[in-house]
């Protein structure tokens, strides 16, 4: 037995059908710790776009938990320079955790048609010359060219995950997902 602290809550997945697959928006990773319960038997599978596949994807047993561990990273926002792809820069001095492909959640940011839940990171600059960036910027594959100008810089940018299941059951199948920081184990 575990006891948790509740870190958010994320809406279940819904499988109505034998053989079937759901996948959860995505999830903005705040202790990185998902707690994954399934009604019935299910395949789980975590990443930034999960597939399953019933010969390596995590097997859990009907009304058993499973407790996986993402990595998370977060960072604060100081600037945006917008366009076909969106230029994020972090304060000076704090280089990027993020590396490219990682998806990402921006945050804070007016206006905010720029914000968003869901994008990846097609490139880090990690130019260190004099006249270089030192890891403060990177770009995302995200299109805010037709946005207006931006009124507020100060965000936040933070990976984000999403689950998928799939029913091994034929009777429908509810996936509780719940991000926890893990108190104390007391088995």
């Amino acid at each position: 037995m575990s006891a948790f602290k509740i870190v958010q809550k994320i809406s279940s997945l819904t499988i109505g059908s034998a053989s079937g697959i759901s996948t959860s928006g995505p999830i903005a990773l705040k202790s990185g710790y998902l707690r994954i319960i399934p009604s019935q038997n299910a395949y789980i599978e975590v990443g930034a776009s999960p597939g399953i596949n019933t010969s390596t994807s995590i097997w859990v047993a009907a009304n058993t938990e499973l407790i996986l561990k993402e990595s998370v990273r977060s960072e604060p926002v100081v600037g945006i320079i917008t366009g076909t792809s969106t230029t994020v820069i972090f304060p000076e001095g704090t280089g990027s955790a993020f590396e490219a492909g990682d998806y990402v959640e921006l945050t804070g940011i007016a206006p905010s048609g720029i914000n968003t839940t869901f994008a990846q990171v097609s490139s880090v600059d990690k130019t260190t010359s004099y006249n270089g960036y030192h890891n403060t910027r990177l770009v995302l594959n995200w299109n805010t060219s037709s946005q207006s100008a931006v009124t507020d810089a100060d965000g936040e940018l933070r990976k984000v995950t999403k689950i998928a299941a799939f029913n091994e059951s034929s009777n429908p199948n509810i996936i509780h997902i719940t991000e926890v920081q893990v108190v104390s184990n007391f088995s």
